[in-house]
């Protein structure tokens, strides 16, 4: 990237914010933070109002715009993508928010990249396993969520547990919004717990406002529930497998959501070695697989999946059936 273009890329980055820092402009766009200072300078010789606060960063002082920007082919392109990342919640208030963004930056294309978005239209699309188990999430609740979160306020929920019938009733302290596993999840605090929860947004029942607003600064954030639930230290157990090539190529992505490592080809086999959190996890997967896997190491959970094997077969006796 050019210096002008960089420039410009920081006068768009700081008009979509409130404060923006200067580490955080050096880390964006690689630069040093001397680099940063001199480009702030810059832009403020070229007429453009910046203010600063300590602690706190950069701002454009309010009422000062560039004029309409236009967007690159690439640009254009990847914002195509992001449509059809979104198919999947099309028919909720986000998706349709999402669509209606979408036909606004077309219409500011020029006519030749109008052409190409057109054509790629009939060409990018992205397929969705069949889950008739799962229900959409409910039509509002994204914009209910993202407002209770803004607005830093209680929230009283009924959430239907996986796997069982069972709906409890809570208050939550609403922390943000993640996705995982094509599935949006709110993370909160819970205080029927009294402890962090994630909570996937298609197993609510109902949801209302307590219109009680939380206490400033707030003592549970999401940066407390990342730290507690996605960076705690786990003991993990290398296992190591051997698959034959065969099959070894059907596995595709399942081995990354089992702490998959490295691997590399010995004979007519695939050896992969896992980083394990969970072996009950793992030994049910590798169960599928059947005599296609060999357990290299380690022992103790060549005899796990032996144990799994005679609990098979005693169920499936077929004394045990017949009359």
């Amino acid at each position: 990237m050019n210096r002008i273009d960089r420039l410009t890329a920081i006068i768009i980055y700081l008009q979509g914010r409130k404060f923006t820092s200067v580490d955080e402009l050096a880390e964006r766009y690689d630069i040093s933070e001397r680099t940063v200072f001199r480009d702030l300078r810059a832009l403020e010789e070229a007429g453009v109002p910046l203010g600063s606060e300590p602690g706190k960063g950069y701002f454009i002082v309010q009422g000062y715009h560039l004029p309409p920007v236009m967007f690159t082919k690439s640009e254009a392109a990847s914002l195509l993508a992001g449509e059809r990342l979104m198919e999947r919640w099309i028919n909720t208030d986000l998706g349709r928010a999402y669509s209606s963004a979408i036909d606004k930056i077309r219409s500011t294309l020029p006519p030749e990249e109008q052409e190409f978005m057109e054509s790629m239209d009939e060409h990018v699309r992205t397929l969705h396993p069949m889950d008739n188990t799962t229900e959409a999430p409910d039509d509002k609740i994204f914009s209910f969520l993202q407002n209770a979160i803004f607005k830093k306020e209680l929230i009283e929920i009924s959430y239907s547990r996986p796997y069982t019938d069972e709906v409890t009733h809570r208050k939550v302290e609403p922390l943000g919004l993640l996705i995982m596993s094509r599935h949006w999840y709110l993370a909160a605090w819970c205080r029927l717990r009294e402890d962090y929860r994630l909570f996937r947004i298609d197993r609510f029942k109902k949801y209302t406002s307590t219109g009680i607003t939380l206490r400033q600064p707030t003592e549970h954030t999401l940066q407390k529930y990342y730290e507690q639930n996605l960076h705690e230290e786990k003991e993990l157990t290398e296992v190591v497998l051997r698959f034959n090539k065969e099959h070894a190529r059907y596995i595709g992505d399942q081995k990354f959501w089992h702490g998959w490592a490295w691997e590399k080809p010995v004979g007519d086999t695939i050896e992969m070695t896992f980083l394990c959190a969970s072996l009950e996890y793992l030994s049910r997967w590798i169960l599928t697989w059947t005599s296609s896997v060999t357990v290299v190491k380690p022992d103790s959970f060549k005899v796990r999946m032996m144990d799994i094997a005679e609990e098979l077969v005693r169920h499936y006796n077929i004394n045990e059936y017949s009359e």
